[in-house]
């Protein structure tokens, strides 16, 4: 069964496809079937196959297929966990009685069942969640600002509204026409947003990392489209309340009694307004603390020590067909690779590895310690320890990788299939299994040999700094390296094979993306027909390793950029209007004496203690929500605190000061009114 994506690509989209023979892996197969364009299950495979595996003679620790199962109705996952409980004890103990290896023992080896959306979004929901909370608080922000500008709009309207009501017009017809002009705003609004999601929308989808589930099924679709229309509708609805509220206030007979054309406001009118000024300026702050959080959290991921030297390195993936290479005969071409890489000009070093850092799937094994007396392999049975990773490694791995061995030797081309077997470890690994003591020298066993009667044992030979495995943000697991060429030695005799999917990692001595052409000239002079997969620098591999982080970093900057420039325009607005109001105060303070800096000190000083009201909620907020973002965003944060105080103090700065800024140009329009002209419209 072909992916679309491949049966568009390969074939060109043939419709006459399903019948056809094609090769994979060198052996021929029968197109069944296409899959509908933007199906994307588990790790975005392209095709499928029959499993070719004989379930009655696999070695049950080989952990590489997932059970996919749909509940019949009236299961539950409770009963589905309660049968698979059951069934791992039985089969534990029929197995383990016939002395079988099948590792199944619910002890060592447990089955987990899990809902399959869970799996499949993991943390992916919290990033959601926390991008949500950032659009809701620009939106209030943004239904504040409105707010408040209709609600000074209101005011200027105040004898236009008395007018209308002395003319026949009731209190209702006025709300309705306040309500209709709120909501056409909001409409227009939100129908422009639309356009501007429209073109932003590519640009913003190029940012989501490949390794985010379902990505490519982001657009905006007609659903998108009545959600946020629906959005402002309702959000205009909202900030159309403030003009409303203020005509069923306004006493309309003492608007016609005032000739007046100066605007005028209650007290408490203007705490409302300033209190929704205050409401926005303390959201603004806790968004961009946030940010800076975040922020300071990926600039710490990217300052991690990743174990080796990511500069310089070149990485792809050369998988053998089985047909094409059985049994033993992967080695002639991992020889001769490793031996054509390493020739090319502008090489320094070239090597094997199983998988690449820093993310890559676990593939724990069981080990034993026949050196340790008080961690007994019985010959037969599973056992209760456990390596996190196991990395096929060529020669000088470590000197490619630019790893640190701590102690003892890396492992070279003197370790061959003739030669003793030996391993190196990790740090972690030593410091695990071997506490207060030296490994080197010590034996561990990857597996039992074929006949169960002893141990196949490899002796520690080396010591390596952790390299990352499980991802930039957290610590590195146990690990083991081997030597591929004693690959084969590992497992039953019906599967010793050299490895037949290896990356080549290539330390180069300039750019490493310059050696390409190279690599594929060597690929196609080894062998035609086998195709270079996943060429890219290690700098490319590092770069999609922080793309998740880099991406909600990228968007809570841009909320929170938007959130702080919208406080800095609704304070910009509460002030403007207050100075409009006051300009028969200010003019008559100036023809009094009042000098320019005291009556800018005047209006700064007010809007001072607005920003500072709301900066300090802010901080409060922010500081009782560390409980919550400690339970739920942890792994968001990398171990980053909302609550500290250099970085609560550089926000609350840094919102003041821009907050201030703002408020400069309506501070310096003040000190520009002619005392003459104020005074004479009274």
């Amino acid at each position: 069964v072909l992916g679309y994506d491949v049966w568009k690509r390969a074939f060109g989209g043939d419709k006459r496809i399903v019948g056809r023979t094609i090769h994979m892996d060198a052996m021929p197969v029968t197109v069944i079937g296409v899959m509908p364009e933007g199906f994307d299950f588990l790790d975005r495979e392209e095709a499928w196959i029959p499993a070719n595996v004989d379930f009655a003679k696999a070695n049950r620790g080989g952990h590489y297929l997932n059970v996919v199962v749909r509940l019949a109705d009236g299961q539950t996952l409770k009963t589905l966990r309660d049968d698979i409980a059951a069934l791992s004890a039985e089969w534990s103990k029929r197995e383990g009685a016939a002395g079988h290896n099948h590792q199944i023992r619910p002890e060592n080896h447990p089955m987990i069942a899990l809902p399959f959306h869970a799996d499949l979004v993991g943390n992916l929901a919290t990033t959601l969640w926390l991008l949500q909370g950032a659009v809701l608080f620009v939106l209030l922000i943004s239904i504040v600002n409105v707010a408040n500008l209709l609600l000074a709009r209101a005011e200027t309207r105040t004898r236009e509204v008395a007018v209308r009501h002395a003319l026949g017009a009731s209190r209702r017809r006025l709300v309705r026409q306040f309500l209709t002009e709120s909501v056409l705003l909001g409409v227009l609004g939100g129908a422009l947003g639309v356009l501007v999601a429209v073109w932003a929308i590519d640009g913003v989808t190029a940012l989501i990392p490949s390794s985010a589930p379902r990505a490519s099924e982001i657009s905006l679709d007609g659903r998108a489209v009545v959600f946020a229309v629906g959005c402002a509708f309702l959000a205009s609805m909202l900030f159309g309340l403030a003009p409303i509220f203020h005509a069923k206030k306004t006493n309309l007979h003492g608007a016609l009694k005032d000739g007046s054309n100066r605007m005028t406001s209650t007290k408490a009118r203007l705490r409302v307004r300033r209190a929704l000024v205050v409401g926005e300026i303390a959201l603004a702050v806790v968004l961009v603390i946030g940010c800076t959080v975040m922020v300071r959290s990926f600039i710490k991921l990217q300052r991690v020590e990743l174990g080796f030297a990511p500069d310089h390195l070149l990485t792809f993936e050369i998988e053998l067909p089985p047909k094409s290479y059985p049994k033993k005969t992967p080695s002639q071409f991992w020889t001769r690779l490793q031996d054509r890489l390493r020739a090319l000009p502008g090489v320094k070093s070239a090597t094997l590895l199983d998988d690449l850092p820093p993310a890559r799937p676990i593939n724990a094994n069981d080990i034993g310690f026949p050196d340790q007396p008080h961690m007994p392999f019985v010959p037969g049975f599973s056992v209760p320890w456990n390596v996190d990773y196991w990395q096929v490694i060529g020669d000088d791995g470590m000197e490619a990788l630019g790893a640190h061995v701590l102690r003892g030797r890396a492992i070279n081309a003197s370790d061959t299939a003739e030669s003793p077997s030996v391993v190196m470890i990790n740090e972690a690994f030593a410091k695990k299994f071997f506490p207060g003591e030296d490994a080197i020298g010590k034996r561990v066993a990857l597996w039992e040999s074929p006949d169960l009667k002893q141990l196949q044992t490899q002796t520690i030979v080396g010591i390596v700094a952790d390299i990352k495995q499980q991802g930039m943000d957290k610590p590195a697991g146990t690990e083991v390296f081997v030597p591929w060429r004693q690959y084969e030695q590992l497992g039953g005799a019906d599967e010793q094979a050299a490895p037949t999917s290896l990356y080549a990692v290539i330390r180069t001595i300039g750019a490493p993306q310059n050696l390409a052409p190279s690599v594929h000239h060597v690929i196609a002079d080894l062998d035609p027909g086998i195709p270079v997969s996943k060429l890219r620098t290690m700098d490319d591999v590092m770069w999609e390793a922080v793309a998740r982080p880099r991406f909600l970093t990228f968007l809570l900057a841009s909320f929170a950029g938007i959130a702080l420039l919208l406080a800095a325009v609704g304070i910009y607005g509460v002030m403007a209007h207050t100075v409009a109001q006051r300009t028969h105060e200010i003019g008559l303070r100036v023809a009094l004496g009042a000098q320019p800096a005291q009556v800018r000190a005047m209006v700064l000083r007010q809007a001072a203690t607005l920003v500072a009201t709301g900066v300090a909620i802010g901080l409060g907020v922010a500081v009782g929500l560390q409980a919550v973002l400690d339970a739920s965003l942890t792994n968001l944060f990398y171990g980053e605190r909302l609550s500290q105080p250099v970085m609560l103090v550089g926000v609350a700065l840094a919102v003041t000061i821009a907050a201030l800024l703002a408020t400069w140009i309506p501070a310096r329009r003040a000190t520009k009114v002619e005392p003459t002209v104020a005074l004479r419209s009274e």
